[in-house]
């Protein structure tokens, strides 16, 4: 970050905090860290990596989306400087908050973004990503469309192409903070239904996929997911049950899915 987006951020961290009515101190008790970090952070004197703006964002009790959106909303209105124009310089070096947040909120837009990471839909094709995000939040983006069957079968095939490349620790603690660990959960637990489908991936990449399944499981959320349309009676409930995987069904989910809509999504 160069100083004035320092700045500007420190300004956004500081009235986040006041909003909490929360010290320095408190928020530096929140954090784990020295309060002078934090007064240095808000003054603009030093800039948060990932693993710093992820537990801002929890310790302010807000969506890592929204501070980088508050972030670059307070950019745009301050306007260029130094000479420099900051409409084109990203708020953070992993790419755009408000093409984050327009995945979040569009499924058009997630699909999009998928497909930039060599996802196809059929038979509805899928417009053009016009900034592809990076795929952990291509990722974290998708989970919230996870009870749309045609996404939900495409993310476990994904997750398994890319295991080795995938920054782990950043997509849990996103999901984590987005309480959509159950969710990828779901996606992680059908990567490895895949194993017999998928027998050229090595047993590193399966190890990992079990290791993150063990931990995303002891941060489950006693809450019920549905892939596809939710039921509206509770006999049809009961009936959908009967019919969910025991894998799926492990994190309080519902739905039909099967190996051969799942392995549709891998390389031929």
């Amino acid at each position: 970050m160069n100083n004035h987006l320092d700045r500007t951020f420190g300004g956004v961290v500081k009235k986040k905090r006041e909003e909490l009515g929360l010290s320095q101190s408190d928020l530096a008790r929140r954090l784990g860290c020295p309060q002078s970090n934090v007064s240095r952070l808000e003054s603009g004197l030093r800039s948060p990596n990932l693993r710093e703006l992820v537990g801002l964002a929890k310790a302010l009790n807000t969506p890592l989306s929204d501070l980088l959106w508050d972030l670059e909303k307070h950019l745009s209105l301050s306007g260029p400087k130094d000479g420099h124009s900051m409409v084109s310089e990203p708020v953070v070096s992993y790419g755009s908050a408000s093409a984050f947040q327009e995945a979040q909120e569009s499924e058009d837009s997630v699909m999009a973004q998928l497909a930039a990471h060599g996802l196809r839909f059929l038979p509805k094709p899928t417009r053009p990503a016009v900034f592809k995000l990076p795929l952990e939040e291509t990722l974290l983006a998708a989970l919230r469309f996870a009870e749309e069957p045609r996404l939900f079968e495409a993310l476990p095939s994904l997750v398994l192409r890319n295991a080795e490349s995938l920054d782990w620790s950043r997509l849990v603690s996103g999901a984590l903070m987005l309480q959509l660990q159950n969710r990828l959960g779901m996606v992680v637990a059908g990567a490895l239904q895949l194993k017999g489908s998928a027998a050229n991936e090595s047993e590193d990449v399966w190890r990992t996929l079990d290791e993150v399944h063990g931990k995303l499981a002891e941060a489950r959320l006693d809450r019920s997911e549905v892939v596809g349309p939710r039921p509206r009676t509770q006999m049809a409930m009961e009936h959908l049950a009967k019919r969910t995987p025991p894998w799926l069904r492990a994190w309080h989910a519902l739905g039909t899915v099967d190996m051969e809509s799942l392995s549709r999504h891998l390389p031929r």
